[in-house]
């Protein structure tokens, strides 16, 4: 228990201190005590922290004394030495923070106020005391006399001014949340490094009362403020908002940092249209190699292959081959073969074929037959792919089949594939539910979506429904989905009729009704669509359009005009 709570102090401590560049070096003896600490060899620790502290009365030495007689569970033995610290430097606060901690550990309260108040008369204009002694109360559970001594500061040194970090957590903690909000902006324009702490102190906020702590945080520009605003912001599940918290701040090192920082929680959030934005904006400010490949990077995840080739340079890798080629070189493949730009990604990779190692050179050759997939280009596209195991099992290998129509390979192939995303879950939503081996219409409905030809696309994926009885649904879906996609209204409501007429119970009936009451909506058919948002809502109670079905329902019905 002593132990928690001396962490439990010393993390409040941390959290207000702001961080400091240590320039000195610790004694010989500090360092061999560090040694035994972390060996949790305490009571030697506990020696030599004392001897280094008898000749320095350094903080390093003072601190790590704590620690050790906290694990030892013998804190009442730092008193003495507090003491005699304390005489000597009466001034010197961090001794007299120490003393209250271990009173306050020991559960001296008696002597701790008795402390805190000689502390005050010795330096009555001092606002450290009250500051220390609210942030001890503060961790130690006891928001009400913390308030006291805020309030205490307050009539003795006329202001509070220097007390905002406590105030703000006082507040949080009393469920105080606007309060808390207000004293969170006070303490953060002259302590940023705090923005952690307020996000976690507000992040309980009510949803109520968010909107006033969001105008609270978002009224002054500061960085401090905007970057606990866009924590905030994503613990509240809203991360668009957090990048606007955070994208007007004025740019300087600082801001780019946190713009740096926000990107790369993005990107592995795996949010890319966020990433792009942050990373883009910090590398405007503070251009490095590695936030320029991370925000190239971002920028081909979020389907803006074009910047890559801007942001990313391939003469920004100077002389450092290897750099070039495990780094620049493959986003600027995958940039090319995303634009449709095959040929040039090809003679890319050729021209520094000499430089790759094997495995580099697979995976741009499976890129490379990628990029030809995706113009359609088959007989290129499997001369890409050359041959071998490694070839013949890869992520293109199985669009391969897929497009040839070969179905056996290309379900074995691409459920096994690399690079997940949405064409393969939709190329896997339908070849999973297909059987036999024959699938040349279903290929050529595939192979003429990755062409772009939609029309063609939608025609063939009717085709293979009358052949893949068995997947109709799933087919007939795709092609209204390309249809309506087209402005073809006429076109998808034949496809969904035909749904829903012949398989009522298949889970693509229910996306086909929604869709088909939006179109009947939108043609101001009000009567119509609110007919099919009835008979899905009643047919179809478990589907998981079922909330937007209702919605929708509640839009039509509020447009009906009441007699």
């Amino acid at each position: 228990m002593v132990r928690r709570l001396v962490r439990a102090a010393l993390i409040v401590l941390a959290a207000a201190a702001p961080a400091r560049a240590q320039e000195t070096t610790e004694p010989p003896e500090v360092m061999r005590a560090y040694d035994m600490e972390n060996a949790g060899r305490y009571r030697e620790a506990a020696l030599l922290f004392r001897t280094a502290l008898g000749r320095s009365g350094g903080s390093g030495a003072l601190l790590g004394l704590e620690r050790a007689y906290a694990e030892l569970q013998t804190s009442d033995s730092l008193l003495p030495v507090l003491d005699s610290l304390i005489a000597s430097r009466p001034r010197e606060p961090l001794y007299r923070s120490v003393q209250l901690r271990t009173l306050q550990i020991l559960r001296r309260d008696d002597q701790l106020r008795a402390a805190f108040d000689r502390w005050t008369r010795e330096l009555p204009r001092d606002p450290t005391p009250y500051r220390e002694y609210a942030r001890i109360l503060i961790a130690m559970g006891q928001p009400v006399r913390a308030d006291s001594i805020v309030q205490l500061s307050r009539r003795t040194l006329g202001n509070a001014r220097d007390l905002e970090f406590e105030t703000a957590q006082l507040r949080a903690a009393q469920g105080q949340w606007t309060a808390s909000a207000g004293a969170w902006r006070n303490a953060l324009a002259d302590a940023p490094y705090l923005a952690s702490a307020a996000s976690y102190a507000l992040a309980p906020t009510p949803a109520a009362t968010r909107d006033s702590v969001r105008q609270l945080l978002h009224s002054t520009a500061t960085l401090g403020a905007r970057r606990a605003l866009a924590e905030l912001e994503l613990a509240w599940g809203r991360p668009q908002d957090a990048w606007e918290a955070l994208r007007d701040v004025a740019p300087d090192s600082a801001t780019a940092a946190a713009w740096a920082d926000f990107g790369e929680r993005a990107l592995t959030e795996e949010r890319f249209p966020l990433a792009r934005a942050a990373l883009g904006a910090a590398l405007r400010v503070h251009r490095t190699p590695e936030l320029a490949l991370r925000a190239a990077t971002a920028a081909l995840r979020s389907g803006a292959p074009a910047e890559v080739l801007t942001l990313l340079p391939l003469n920004d890798a100077g002389g450092e081959p290897d750099r070039l080629v495990r780094d620049y070189l493959p986003l600027h493949v995958a940039a090319l073969s995303a634009l449709g730009r095959a040929p040039e990604a090809e003679a890319l990779v050729t021209k520094y074929d000499r430089v790759l190692a094997p495995g580099q050179h697979a995976r741009l050759s499976r890129e490379l037959a990628n990029a030809y997939v995706r113009a359609g280009d088959l007989v290129r596209a499997r001369a890409a792919l050359g041959t071998g195991p490694d070839a013949d099992s890869s992520d293109a290998a199985g669009w391969l089949a897929l497009y040839e129509g070969r179905l056996a390979d290309a379900r074995l192939l691409l459920r096994n594939a690399r690079e997940p995303g949405p064409e393969l879950a939709f190329a896997l939503g339908i070849v999973s539910r297909t059987r036999g081996e024959d699938g040349a219409a279903l290929g050529a409905a595939f192979l003429a979506l990755a062409r772009g030809d939609t029309a063609t696309a939608a025609a063939r994926f009717t085709e293979a429904a009358d052949r893949h009885v068995e997947a109709a649904p799933a087919l007939l879906l795709a092609a209204a989905r390309l249809r309506a996609a087209r402005g073809d209204d006429a076109g998808a409501v034949t496809l969904w009729t035909r749904i829903v007429g012949t398989a009522p119970d298949a889970p693509e009936a229910a996306e086909a009704e929604l869709e088909w009451a939006r179109t009947l909506r939108r043609r101001g058919d009000r009567a119509g669509a609110i007919a099919h948002l009835e008979h899905l809502i009643l047919s179809a109670p478990q589907s998981a359009l079922l909330p937007q079905a209702r919605r929708e329902l509640d839009l039509v019905r509020a447009a009906v005009p009441t007699p």
